[in-house]
């Protein structure tokens, strides 16, 4: 009797439009990384030879090579049954934990962040890998609290299994501190709460907690966390020198125009390093400078087509815990996408969150890549394979 494992007929029920959607997203990033991190070209390049001396691909490359190991370890993903993962959450949930208390101990701090570990010349944000681990376990928790209920959770001791499954990374991402990461921690945690129909009124009160919890945080922020927040809610007070990241990432937005400047424009914004961050935080912002409103937009349309596609992936899984999985991840790659292109533009603050499948950073890239893989394996099990 042949293993599921290797079953011929297991092909066609992977979702390929969601497989053409990322690989279209991380190569249009590939070609903005190295659009962003090129050195100065100034127009006179003649020659093939003096075209290439200005491009730095390393970065692209490393993105490359995240990108093909994502890819591998996605679909070794898929190969397995998501519900063998359901009987191993909690011990991926305190592989997480230990993870995150062993980096707030040891390991490096990056931009004011004590979240990473530095593997020779690579750096690994637990923090990004350990999003799965919660959206794991807290589908396990809230499904096994759904399953058969068509009325939802309606009694606060029923979400007290994801509240302290939740709490425990939060507070330990805030610790680091890293306030943007926390926060897709927390709208990941309300998403699925909400998709599971929670009470409205368990909602409000836990949106309450969390906004008492924002104003009792503030003053133990970190100066530059602090600012980041003023300069979103009140830019008019703020000094020119904190206003700095957001007006220069919109100067280069608004120098794309319709058509944008190009790739490797001579003078452009990004070109002169105008631009802070920005082959990661601040992409958005170089690729509408190189691609214009049009180019910008098409990546929105990306973004939304992966994004709906998820969701819709979700109705129709075969169980709750599949189904939450996949909310799980969807509602991660929306807050990530939302704040990440609003701080480019100035609506948001800045947050330090990366564009998944887009910013350079082999750690976010790979999450993404595994998330998928699991979306996929739970995607493709919504029947059953034919058998031979």
């Amino acid at each position: 009797m042949k293993s599921k494992l290797i079953n011929k007929h297991m092909w066609k029920y992977v979702d390929w439009a969601l497989v053409a959607i990322i690989v279209l997203i991380v190569g249009y990033g590939i070609v903005s990384i190295i659009n962003a991190t090129a050195s100065p070209f100034t127009g006179d390049e003649s020659t093939f030879a003096q075209f290439m001396e200005n491009l730095n691909l390393g970065t692209a490359e490393r993105q490359l090579m995240f990108f093909g190991i994502g890819l591998g370890i996605m679909f070794v993903i898929l190969l397995l049954d998501y519900h063998i993962v359901r009987n191993m959450t909690e011990i991926i949930y305190w592989a997480c934990i230990v993870l995150l208390v062993i980096v707030l101990n040891l390991g490096t701090e990056v931009n004011g962040t004590t979240g990473w570990f530095r593997i020779g010349d690579y750096g690994l944000q637990p923090s990004e890998f350990c999003k799965i681990g919660v959206v794991l376990v807290l589908a396990k928790v809230i499904s096994d609290k759904t399953e058969g209920h068509e009325d939802g959770i309606n009694k606060i001791r029923d979400i007290i299994p994801a509240l302290w499954r939740f709490a425990i990374p939060f507070a330990l991402i805030m610790a680091q501190p890293d306030f943007g990461t926390a926060i897709v921690y927390a709208f990941i945690f309300f998403v699925m709460l909400f998709m599971a129909k929670t009470n409205w009124k368990i909602l409000l009160l836990l949106i309450a907690v969390c906004i008492i919890a924002v104003v009792v945080i503030y003053p133990f922020l970190k100066p530059y966390q602090q600012s980041r927040i003023s300069v979103w809610w009140n830019p008019e007070a703020q000094e020119a020198d904190d206003l700095l990241q957001t007006q220069q990432a919109k100067m280069a937005i608004g120098s794309g125009g319709l058509t944008g400047k190009g790739l490797f424009a001579p003078g452009s914004l990004s070109q002169l390093d105008y631009v802070p961050e920005k082959h990661n935080d601040f992409i958005f912002a170089v690729t509408v400078e190189a691609f214009g409103f049009i180019g910008g937009a098409a990546l929105i349309v990306l973004y939304f087509l992966l994004i709906s596609r998820t969701f819709m992936l979700a109705m129709r899984a075969k169980d709750d815990y599949g189904a939450y999985i996949i909310i799980g991840v969807g509602a991660m790659m929306l807050f990530h996408t939302f704040e990440n292109i609003g701080m480019n533009i100035g609506l948001l603050p800045v947050t330090g969150i990366p564009l998944p499948f887009f910013s350079y950073g082999g750690s976010n890239l790979l999450t993404s890549m595994i998330a998928y893989g699991i979306v996929l394996s739970v995607d493709m099990r919504r029947t059953r394979w034919p058998i031979g």
